[in-house]
């Protein structure tokens, strides 16, 4: 019992940085625009944040500032794809790259140091402490977490509401299938797409910046290491659904906390840190299989 409220504590303290950025995967599928940059949206956060909460000394006003500058990274980056018609996966592959070289190169700049930057100056996430669930088993697991944990379990449940409930969401899932009716209607699908964007690459700041002042409270190079890609892998197991998306994210939390916790046992590390990345792998697989079968079941009924 002991091990699995471990585990849960784990995955759960893992979960928002993954989370956070699927959700912005989510909403740019949704318009038909795949964003292979949330890595480098991520990476760019995480580094924004801790330098806004050394120099401050406030961990809200980087949250703050990390959310705005991913935003108009978003914004950027819709523009010239959307305007300017450059190609979404050159321009993804070059925010990856970019992110790992201005993070490197600012924090020798900044703070004289390569490889990783830590400070007492820097000041972490608030935690929620609940402790009326001490010693119970399981739940436990939930009586010292981070805020931001669920501040993105909140998330989920308003991306569904907004996408479901909403004419904004409705405006949203109909852009991607069909844009022309969309413009039809009279709205204006650039103007909407952009938007998205933008939120998309907020979303992922929120994610890089739970990363190094949530989960941690240091920054180290390359720190994100594939968890946009995990992100993106996440939404694309739940179908670009927010509930779905939650559950991918929730796995591969799982998996990358059984890892953590495999190691304290002496298994090899370097065998058991494949683990989050083998299973993202088999998941992607196993989607392409049943998505196969569905379309060849379509046809066979049509």
């Amino acid at each position: 019992m002991e091990m699995m409220t471990m585990v849960l504590e784990t995955t759960l303290r893992l979960l928002p940085a993954i989370l956070f950025a699927s959700l912005g995967g989510l909403i740019t599928q949704r318009i038909k625009l795949v964003n292979l940059g949330l890595e480098g949206f991520m990476l760019i956060g995480a580094f924004i944040a801790v330098a806004v909460s050394y120099y401050t000394g406030s961990a809200m006003i980087a949250v703050l500032v990390t959310v705005l500058c991913c935003g108009l990274m978003g914004l950027f980056f819709a523009v010239f794809n959307l305007r300017f018609k450059a190609d979404n996966i050159v321009m993804s592959v070059a925010i990856n790259m970019f992110a790992l070289g201005i993070t490197k190169y600012f924090m020798n700049l900044l703070f004289g140091v390569r490889g990783a930057f830590s400070a007492p100056e820097i000041v972490g996430l608030p935690k929620l402490r609940l402790v009326f669930l001490d010693g119970i088993p399981i739940l436990s697991a939930f009586s010292n977490l981070s805020v931001f944990v669920y501040l993105a379990l909140i998330l989920v449940l308003v991306t569904h509401i907004i996408l479901y409930r909403t004419k904004i969401g409705l405006r949203i899932r109909a852009t991607g299938p069909n844009p022309m009716a969309v413009e039809t209607a009279g709205i204006g699908v650039y103007r909407l797409k952009c938007w998205v964007v933008t939120v998309s690459g907020m979303l992922c700041g929120l994610g890089g910046a739970y990363l190094s002042l949530g989960q941690l409270t240091m920054f180290t190079d390359n720190m994100t290491n594939g968890r946009g890609f995990v992100a993106m892998a996440a939404s694309n197991f739940g179908n670009a659904a927010p509930i779905g998306t939650f559950w991918g994210a929730a796995l591969f939390s799982f998996s990358d906390a059984v890892t953590m916790r495999a190691q304290l046992y002496g298994f090899p590390p370097q065998l058991i840190q494949m683990l989050p990345y083998v299973v993202t792998v088999l998941t992607l697989i196993a989607m392409a299989i049943v998505k196969e079968r569905r379309m060849k079941r379509g046809i066979s009924h049509g």
